[in-house]
C-alpha cells in the first residue's frame, strides 16, 4: 500500500492532477487516496510530497517541445514569430474571456494546504521545520503567480470540500490583502528554512525565500504607487511593501554567502548563462540541471528560436565613457552590427550574436562561426539581433551533436541587487553608499564606469512612461533592463510600473536592414528608416503598434464558467 501512495504522490507532483477550477473546487480527489496510515510518518514522507510541489518551478522546454524562445519575446525588449504568443498577444490586447482554465487553476494551491493540513502529524525534529518552511514557500509561489494574472484573489488557507461553502463560493480578497498574504507566508517561510549549507542542494534556503519575498513585496509596493488613479489599485500607496522589498533584499545581501561571479569583463556576463553545471557559481541561488544520459534535455540548442531582441532594446546599453548613445561621442550608430557593438556597455556584445562568434564548436575544437542571422520564416530570428545570451555552441562529447544540457537559472543574486537599489530609490531613500552596494557592483563587472548619484546625466531619451522619475530610477531601470535581458521580467515590470505610455501604438523594430541581408534574404518588411520591420502587418493599435488596452490589459479575465459556478466572483475591469 505504502508503494502505491508513493506513486500517487509522484504522479501529483509531475501535473498529472491538474484540472480546472470547477474540479477543483467541485469533484475533488477522494481524500482516502492518500490517506495512508503509513504515511506521515517521518520527515522522509514530508520530503516525498513536497518535492512534488517543485514542479511549479520555471524550466527550458523540454525536447520535442518546439523549441524554447527568449523568457522575454513578445514584449518591447524580444520578439518571436509563431513560438512565443502569449506575451505578444497581452501587450497587443488581444486577451478574450476564455470559457474555462485561463490560468484560473487552484490545483497547485490545494496541494500545499494538504501537505500544511497533515504535516503536523509528523513527529517533531530532523528537517520537519524545514519542509514547513518550503511549503509556505510554494503557497506564495502559487498565489504570486494569481495574482500577477488577476489581481484581487479569493484567501484559502486549507484543502476545500464540498461542505466548505462559505470557501467554495466566497468573493475575491483585495490584492493588498492577497499580498500581505502571500508576504506572510514568505516570513513563515524564512523562519523555518534552513541556510544553504544546511540543506540538500537544490532545495529552497532561506536566502531563495527572502529574494523571493523581495521580488514579491517590490512587485506590490511599485504596483500600487503607479496605480492609484485606475480601476487596478490596491488599498495603500506601497511604501510599505518597498520597505519590506528593500529589507528582504539586505538580507540576502547582508547573508554573505552570495556574490557575483567575478572573471574576464569582457566575457564574464556570457559565461553565466552558457553552462551547463552552476553548482560552483557563487552567483546562482537556485538552478535547474538537464542531462543527455537521463534523457532529460532541453531545446535551446534549437537555435535561433524564432526570437530575437528588438531596436529599442540595443539602444539602451549606455557607452563605455557611462554616457547614453544619445549624448556620448563614442557612440558609432546601429547601421551595422559591428558599428552598433563599439564602445558599449560589454554586456551587449556578450548578449547579441556577432560576425566571427562562434555557433557550433564541434569535439574537434573547430568552430563554425557566425556571419549573418538567419531571417524570415517562423524558426527564425525576426529582428537580426539574434541572442548569445543563453547559447551553448559546444557539442555534446556523449552524442557527437548539439548539446540539450543548458542550465536554467531559477534565482540569480543579482537581483537581490538591483531589487535593493529600486526599492530605495522608489522611496526617495537611495544614497551613493546604496549605489556601490548594488548598481555599481554589477557595472564594475564588466569593467563600466560607476553610476554617481549626484552628477547623472539627463538623458534625451529616456523612456516615456507617462511619468516623471528621479534621474536615479531612470537608471536603475535601464539598468535592471540590461543585467536582467530576457531572463522573464519583462511583462511584469512593464505591469506593476504602469508603463503603457511606453509601448502603445508603438510598433518594436529591429536591425538596419543591410545589402548583406537583403541579398541573403530579400523582401524582408522594412521602416521609412530601413530597419528591420516584423510586425509592421501584425499589431492592432493605432499606429500598426502595440494595441494593449490601459483599462482592461493589465489583468487577465476569469474564465466565464467561474463566474456562473461562483457569484460572488466578479470580471476583471474592461472585460
Amino acid at each position: 500500500m505504502k508503494k502505491i501512495f508513493y506513486i500517487i504522490i509522484c504522479a501529483l507532483g509531475s501535473g498529472i492532477f491538474l484540472s480546472s477550477c470547477k474540479k477543483d473546487f467541485l469533484d475533488l480527489t477522494p481524500k482516502d487516496q492518500i490517506s495512508d496510515p503509513q504515511f506521515w510518518k517521518t520527515t522522509q514522507d514530508m520530503e516525498l510530497y513536497v518535492n512534488g510541489l517543485y514542479n511549479v518551478l520555471p524550466g527550458w522546454l523540454l525536447s520535442g517541445s518546439g523549441g524554447n524562445p527568449l523568457l522575454d519575446a513578445g514584449t518591447d525588449m524580444a520578439l518571436s514569430v509563431g513560438l512565443w504568443l502569449p506575451n505578444k498577444n497581452r501587450l497587443d490586447g488581444v486577451v478574450s474571456i476564455p470559457s474555462s482554465g485561463g490560468g484560473w487553476s487552484w490545483t497547485n494551491v490545494r496541494n500545499v494546504n494538504y501537505f500544511l493540513e497533515n504535516a503536523t502529524r509528523v513527529p517533531d525534529g530532523g528537517l520537519k521545520e524545514h519542509y514547513i518552511g518550503e511549503a509556505y514557500f510554494f503557497r506564495a509561489w502559487n498565489y504570486f503567480d494569481l495574482l500577477q494574472k488577476f489581481g484581487d484573489l479569493p484567501i484559502i488557507k486549507q484543502t476545500l470540500t464540498p461542505d466548505k461553502k462559505d470557501d467554495l463560493y466566497g468573493a475575491r480578497s483585495s490584492r493588498t490583502d492577497v499580498v500581505n498574504f502571500i508576504i506572510s507566508d514568505l516570513e513563515l517561510a524564512v523562519s523555518k528554512l534552513k541556510k544553504k549549507n544546511e540543506v540538500p542542494a537544490q532545495r529552497i534556503s532561506r536566502d531563495i525565500a527572502s529574494l523571493f519575498l523581495s521580488r514579491v513585496a517590490l512587485y506590490e509596493g511599485t504596483w500600487e504607487k503607479y496605480h492609484q488613479t485606475d480601476a487596478f489599485k490596491g488599498t495603500t500607496n506601497g511604501d510599505a511593501f518597498l520597505n519590506k522589498a528593500a529589507s528582504a533584499a539586505k538580507a540576502v545581501i547582508d547573508g554573505g554567502i552570495y556574490s557575483l561571479a567575478a572573471g574576464n569583463p569582457n566575457q564574464v556576463y556570457y559565461e553565466i548563462f552558457n553552462q551547463i553545471n552552476l553548482g560552483s557559481n557563487p552567483e546562482i541561488l537556485m538552478w535547474r540541471s538537464y542531462s543527455m544520459a537521463q534523457e532529460i534535455t532541453n531545446q535551446v540548442w534549437n537555435w535561433p528560436n524564432g526570437s530575437g531582441y528588438t531596436q529599442e532594446m540595443v539602444q539602451m546599453y549606455l557607452c563605455t565613457d557611462g554616457l547614453p548613445i544619445s549624448l556620448s561621442p563614442l557612440y558609432k550608430g546601429e547601421n551595422d552590427i559591428d558599428l552598433l557593438i563599439k564602445n558599449r556597455d560589454p554586456r551587449l556584445v556578450q548578449s547579441i550574436m556577432n560576425p566571427g562568434d562562434p555557433v557550433l564548436i564541434n569535439l574537434k575544437n573547430d568552430t563554425t562561426k557566425y556571419t549573418l542571422p538567419m531571417l524570415g520564416g517562423a524558426q527564425n530570428g525576426p529582428t537580426g539581433y539574434e541572442s548569445q545570451k543563453f547559447r551553448r555552441p559546444q557539442m555534446d562529447p556523449a552524442t557527437g551533436g548539439n548539446s540539450g544540457e543548458l542550465a536554467y537559472i531559477i534565482f540569480r543574486y543579482a537581483e537581490a541587487l538591483l531589487n535593493y537599489a529600486e526599492a530605495k530609490a522608489e522611496l526617495g531613500q537611495l544614497t551613493q553608499a546604496d549605489l556601490d552596494l548594488t548598481i555599481n557592483k554589477l557595472r564594475t563587472r564588466v569593467g563600466m564606469p560607476p553610476m554617481v548619484l549626484a552628477s547623472i546625466k539627463t538623458d534625451p531619451k529616456w523612456p516615456d512612461y507617462g511619468y516623471s522619475l528621479s534621474s536615479a530610477l531612470y537608471e536603475i531601470r535601464r539598468e535592471r533592463e540590461v543585467e536582467l535581458l530576457s531572463e522573464g521580467f519583462r511583462l511584469n515590470d512593464l505591469m506593476r510600473w504602469r508603463a503603457h505610455k511606453l509601448f502603445v501604438g508603438v510598433r518594436p523594430k529591429g536591425a538596419f536592414y543591410t545589402d548583406a541581408f537583403k541579398k541573403a534574404f530579400p523582401g524582408l518588411a522594412i521602416d521609412p528608416n530601413n530597419f528591420l520591420d516584423p510586425y509592421k502587418t501584425t499589431l492592432t493599435g493605432a499606429n500598426g503598434g502595440w494595441g494593449f488596452k490601459p483599462d482592461r490589459n493589465y489583468l487577465l479575465p476569469i474564465p466565464s464558467n467561474e463566474l456562473t459556478l461562483n457569484t460572488s466572483l466578479k470580471q476583471n475591469p474592461g472585460y
